[in-house]
């Protein structure tokens, strides 16, 4: 087999799964991750269809079952916590023949990573300053000043991929912004009491919790903005303040869960955005997951996909024996089209992701009263199944 030594950028959820499958695969994957550690906090995610697939495969199935939320309920409150609506999420499990989970982000990446072989090397605490191809390989020198060879680079390092921008060109060139802002932080010593997913509205906004436990509870935050805001990436302080103007005086919970926010060691913030790119790879590099094809958001399908993704990439390079020719262009031929109809999917929700207006709110929380009654959670379901991609046998 030709090229074997792959370096991985981004021990995330679609850098950990190409590990898994490569190393599987017979290949020698390397991965670098930026954190010192794996990465916390992120949104809570449905899990379902092709992603479930590639789980099953991985045979990570119980471990994903042990950190399944499984909360009981969607419900949606009023500013003195009264249920306007509501919709029954074990019925929708039932529905699905329990091929479904409700999972954080970083319990997914975790569970994921446990299940790479030992063998396989991965830096933390460092990133990629350098790329330079050649006719054998390509030479990557690191922010530690480190330098190695590889034969094959893939970036799976999300929407803002460094390898993306050191290869393919600035981020601007081909993200798509859709209007809102989202946000999500622990909190220990704090409980709501029950076993629901408690969400908030007002006009432009929406606040969903949930406690993980009897002493801690995860807050998950969005926000309508038209244009995008003038912030950097990492500057976490400057987030944090953006947030609390946002929301401190929007009623509910929000001034008791953002007095809380600098304390919390997960605190994520992010604007909604999509990735869209003519080719996922040039030359002996190429993207999975988040970095080429971010769905975002508004899919509820970001993670899972990337799943997908990553599988299908190992598997073509696996089925090409290294031919990263071959097997890129594969990649792209098989998974392309389907990430597209996704993408597309997920930008008519955009304009209805968070009710606009006080009618908006109390329409929605009419329509998820319909959700009990199984003629409607089987047309609200058909949005998440992965109809149109059948995963191959590598």
């Amino acid at each position: 087999m030709d090229n074997k030594n792959i370096l991985i950028s981004g021990a995330g959820i679609a850098g950990t799964t190409l590990a898994f499958w490569l190393k599987e695969f017979g290949f020698n994957p390397t991965m670098v991750e930026n954190s010192p550690t794996l990465r916390k906090g992120g949104h809570a995610i449905d899990f379902m269809g092709a992603g479930y697939d590639v789980a099953e495969k991985m045979g990570i199935i119980p471990a994903l079952k042990a950190v399944d939320i499984n909360f009981s309920k969607l419900v949606f409150v009023d500013s003195d916590n009264r249920e306007k609506g509501s919709m029954d999420y074990q019925k929708i499990k039932i529905f699905l023949n329990g091929r479904a989970f409700t999972l954080f982000r970083s319990d997914l990446a975790r569970v994921i990573y446990q299940s790479i072989d030992k063998g396989v090397e991965i830096i933390f605490g460092d990133t990629i300053a350098k790329i330079e191809e050649n006719r054998k390989g390509v030479a990557v020198m690191f922010q530690s000043g480190k330098t190695r060879d590889f034969d094959l680079l893939v970036g799976a390092d999300g929407l803002h991929s460094n390898v993306r921008k050191l290869v393919f060109g600035n981020e601007s060139q081909f993200e798509k912004y859709y209007g809102y802002y989202t946000s999500s932080f622990t909190i220990d010593n704090i409980s709501l009491g029950n076993n629901a997913f408690s969400m908030y509205n007002v006009p432009y906004k929406q606040v969903g919790v949930f406690s993980k436990n009897e002493n801690s509870t995860t807050a998950f935050f969005i926000f309508a903005s038209p244009e995008k805001l003038a912030y950097q990436h990492h500057d976490i302080a400057r987030q944090k303040k953006i947030l609390k103007s946002e929301f401190e005086s929007s009623g509910w919970k929000c001034r008791e869960l953002l007095s809380r926010i600098d304390s919390t060691t997960d605190f994520y913030f992010d604007c909604v955005s999509q990735i869209k790119m003519e080719s996922w790879y040039k030359s002996r590099v190429a993207l999975v997951g988040d970095a080429g094809y971010c769905p975002s958001l508004l899919s509820g399908k970001g993670s899972t996909l990337a799943m997908v993704g990553a599988y299908i990439l190992a598997g073509e390079l696996k089925q090409a024996n290294g031919d990263y020719k071959k097997a890129f262009e594969q990649y792209q031929l098989v998974f392309k089209p389907f990430m597209e109809k996704k993408q597309k999917s997920a930008q008519q929700f955009a304009k209805s992701f968070v009710p606009k207006s006080s009618f908006g709110i109390w329409l929605r929380n009419k329509v998820f009263k319909l959700m009990s009654l199984s003629i409607f959670s089987k047309l609200f379901l058909n949005q998440f199944k992965d109809s149109g991609l059948k995963l191959k046998e590598y």
